[in-house]
């Protein structure tokens, strides 16, 4: 990109005359820097490295000292908004998949493909800028009507076993998904078959985690506990669906929706911590002559 298309893009102030006339590449890491790269620099220690490295532009949110002439120095309000501004421009034609925020979860974690970039922060923004080859996906309520050029992952009929409250069956794979997400699961595989992507049904994702806990919340092994606290759940619009799915299922136990560490000090066998994060407690190992 020439450095005159890149500054106006971002609505930069270019603060010197540099010899070179464009980037080929973009990153906020110092470790990443190339020949012919455009360094965000969020840590302006690491800028004398990116020059050594071969960082042609250096863009800054304040002003500095121009340590090397040849170079661009650009300053800007915002880099968030520089680098989306950098990223729609580059992704004009690129399709961008849109789907549930459960779906995006599952892709993350089944992928095995460097071109499949989930849109989530900066740094995703910025690796899908320095790709030819890519598969563009994000939630579909961070579009916005930003991306004209957009489709809506499907669903396929597949044939998803209950095992356990927290594990499924697919053809001869047994997954660490449970079942409430069948549809999602579906929209993800038919993703990856349709484009043909690698991925993996050795997955984990993080919401309806469970976590086996004794009677003092301490972690044991998953299966050797009679207690269990599912975590990762929030109260948002796949709750209910989460809450029918774990009430069906937990007919014969005591099961209880907890907002705070308080409320597990309550009997049950499944606990599900509803917006905050559980920590269980480090379990002691006794020593030789503890009682």
């Amino acid at each position: 990109m020439k450095i005159e298309t890149l500054t106006n893009l971002i609505g930069g102030e270019l603060i010197n005359r540099p010899y070179i006339s464009e980037v080929v590449h973009f990153t906020d890491e110092v470790n990443e820097v190339r020949r012919g790269s455009c360094f965000f620099a969020k840590k302006t220690a690491d800028i004398p490295q990116a020059i050594k490295s071969g960082a042609y532009a250096i863009i800054s949110e304040r002003q500095l000292d121009v340590l090397d002439k040849e170079i661009a120095w650009i300053v800007v309000d915002s880099f968030k908004k520089a680098i989306f501004n950098i990223f729609k421009y580059e992704n004009l034609k690129n399709k961008v998949y849109l789907t549930d925020k459960i779906t995006l979860m599952l892709i993350k974690a089944m992928n095995l493909d460097k071109r499949v970039v989930v849109l989530e922060t900066e740094k995703d923004f910025l690796k899908a800028i320095n790709l030819t080859d890519k598969f563009l996906i994000m939630n579909e309520k961070d579009n916005g009507g930003v991306f004209a050029n957009t489709e809506k992952l499907k669903s396929k009929k597949i044939n998803l076993e209950y095992l356990t409250l927290f594990k499924s069956k697919y053809k001869e794979y047994e997954l660490n998904l449970p079942l409430v997400y069948k549809n999602s699961f579906s929209k993800a595989l038919k993703f990856f078959e349709d484009n043909e992507v690698k991925f993996s049904y050795e997955f984990e994702i993080a919401r309806f985690k469970p976590v086996f806990v004794n009677q003092f919340l301490e972690e044991v092994e998953y299966g050797k506990s009679e207690k269990v606290i599912i975590t990762g759940i929030k109260n948002d619009e796949i709750f209910f669906d989460e809450l029918n799915y774990i009430v069906e299922n937990t007919k014969h136990a005591k099961t209880i929706f907890a907002n705070s560490s308080k409320m597990l000090q309550k009997p049950f066998n499944f606990a599900v911590a509803v917006g905050f994060d559980f920590q269980p407690k480090i379990k002691e190992e006794k020593g030789l002559f503890d009682d």
